[in-house]
């Protein structure tokens, strides 16, 4: 049984277009992102990440600006200090703000979208509760295809995948409603994507 179902895949899979990303892969993962109404940033560094953030959404009356983070690794070992102005709390403590910033594991160049899932420290409420989203993505971790990011889930995760896993490409938009255009409907109005 499992040899035909194996090869009924393997003929689908042989017959089936593939989509081709020309060039870099970061700048066509960028490309449709931002045709999605969501805006990214291509940073040098991770260490760029708290300067780049106060310098975009720090108010211009020199106020404080509260952010929640997740608890990721590359989220904690960031300068902090060199943006005085936001004040951080980890998501773990609920507080409330704005603005997130947590990371993605992964960005799908064929459709512009950020692979976010739950974990310790990073709940995936904090993917559609705040106002404003800022995630992380390595470009390292940028795949071309739907099919190369399933084949990254695969290896990453084995047969225990995460219990949700959410491909966010843009902010939430609608017209259900009297078909008036919305954003921000199931989710944040803004969607920014950093890629280190």
């Amino acid at each position: 049984m499992n040899n035909a179902r194996d090869a009924a895949y393997a003929a689908l899979r042989a017959g089936a277009p593939r989509p081709v990303i020309a060039g870099d892969a970061v700048e066509a993962f960028g490309a449709r992102f931002a045709a999605q109404n969501g805006s990214w940033a291509r940073l040098g560094s991770p260490a760029d990440i708290p300067a780049w953030l106060q310098a975009r959404f720090a108010p211009p009356e020199g106020g404080p600006l509260a952010v929640v983070t997740s608890a990721d690794d590359l989220l904690a070992a960031l300068p902090w200090a060199s943006a005085p102005r936001l004040r951080c709390a980890p998501a773990h403590t609920r507080a409330q703000a704005s603005l997130a910033v947590t990371t993605a594991m992964a960005g799908v160049a064929e459709t512009g979208a950020l692979a976010l899932h739950p974990r310790a420290g990073a709940p995936m409420a904090l993917n559609f509760l705040p106002e404003r989203l800022v995630v992380v993505v390595r470009a390292a971790d940028i795949v071309a295809t739907l099919d190369d990011f399933w084949t990254l889930v695969r290896a990453r995760f084995g047969s225990r995948l995460p219990r949700g896993l959410c491909l966010a490409a843009g902010p939430s938009t609608s017209a259900d409603v009297a078909m008036t255009f919305a954003t921000g409907v199931h989710g944040p109005v803004e969607l920014h994507a950093l890629v280190v």
